[in-house]
């Protein structure tokens, strides 16, 4: 229950530290050090409708089945982990409008929650190409179209895109490791 929260703060310590770290060297563009405020109010809702979900999920589970499941600790993402990050991330991409009709991330749409706020032109046109490569790459990965793309894949193909567009940008911009 308590790795909803963990995995929130994680994920935003994540993307800071990334920022943080990219700009410190020589680069094309300059990567923001914070999300804009916006991004971050909307995180919060989300998060806040997901922990409800889980925790009411979990609730019914206890009651059917009462047994505990240890988990090893890992720097990176499990698969339920990533799941849950994705549906966190499918949840802003929603409350930010950056999803099509059927919940497939937009190239508008992204590139104007990943730049909102951010004036410098390189940056812009990095994410640009990242969100563009990465929705084309979500839809073979995926092997899904724009237009039917269902509830559960739609947490994978944001945790995805998120994770594609971040490499993406770093590596535009002169930060590949």
């Amino acid at each position: 229950m308590f790795r909803v929260g963990k995995l929130v703060v994680a994920l935003t310590v994540t993307i800071g530290l990334a920022a943080s770290a990219l700009q410190k060297v020589n680069n094309k563009c300059e990567i923001p050090t914070a999300a804009p405020k916006r991004i971050e109010e909307v995180i919060n809702t989300c998060q806040d409708e997901i922990k409800i979900a889980i925790l009411s999920e979990a609730l019914e589970a206890l009651n059917v089945n009462e047994h505990k499941a240890s988990r090893k600790r890992r720097s990176t993402f499990n698969e339920d982990e990533k799941k849950i990050a994705g549906c966190l991330l499918q949840c802003v991409y929603k409350k930010m409008k950056a999803v099509n009709e059927y919940g497939f991330p937009t190239v508008d749409g992204l590139v104007s929650l990943y730049t909102e706020g951010i004036t410098q032109k390189e940056y812009v046109l990095a994410t640009l190409q990242a969100v563009t490569t990465c929705l084309t790459k979500a839809q073979k990965t995926y092997a899904v179209a724009s237009r039917n793309v269902t509830v559960s894949t739609s947490c994978d193909v944001a945790y995805s895109v998120f994770d594609c567009v971040s490499e993406e940008v770093a590596k535009y911009c002169g930060q590949t490791p």
